[in-house]
């Protein structure tokens, strides 16, 4: 009689999970593949910023990559923090620019010549972050971002598709 009444348990345990388990397919994974799908959606708009980034290289070949560097160095005044200090940043750019682009013969012999207008690009965005902002990675990475698009909006071209800092001190 003992081994009968423990089939019994068991068999009814054995239902039990069979049920919890229907339970858990019908009930958990229609949200599952919902939140799936959500999350590849997020990554695939996420992925798009990413190569519209500055570091978008993954666009951009390396042999057809002509880099100019500015020959002076650009001393910025920062924003003030209201510790009453003045900071400021050095900075020096190159340029990365795309030879298969339509205006790259017509941009390249520009630089030279119109560096302040790099510069300019460059004062006005950095210039209005705090020492602290400044000196952090992220918003080093923003700066990138902002210089470059000033720069791009100011030689109205694509061709230039990534800022490096050659030089970034602050003080």
């Amino acid at each position: 009689m003992k081994r009968n009444l423990m089939s019994v348990i068991i068999l009814a345990l054995c239902v039990v999970n069979l049920i919890l388990n229907a339970l858990l397919v019908f009930v958990l994974m229609p949200a599952s593949k919902k939140t799936d799908k959500l999350i590849t959606e997020i990554a695939s708009i996420l992925d798009l910023e990413l190569k519209n980034s500055t570091g978008g290289d993954a666009t951009h070949d390396v042999a057809n990559t002509a880099v100019y560097t500015l020959e002076n160095d650009a001393t910025i005044n920062l924003k003030a923090d209201g510790t009453g200090e003045n900071h400021y940043a050095i900075v020096s750019l190159s340029v990365a620019m795309d030879t298969k682009a339509e205006d790259y013969t017509s941009i390249s012999t520009a630089l030279p010549t119109t560096e302040s207008w790099m510069l300019d690009a460059t004062r006005s965005v950095i210039s209005s972050y705090t020492y602290a902002e400044i000196n952090e990675p992220e918003i080093q990475a923003i700066v990138q971002k902002e210089i470059l698009q000033k720069i791009q909006e100011k030689y109205n071209t694509t061709c230039i598709y990534r800022i490096d800092y050659k030089n970034f001190m602050t003080q």
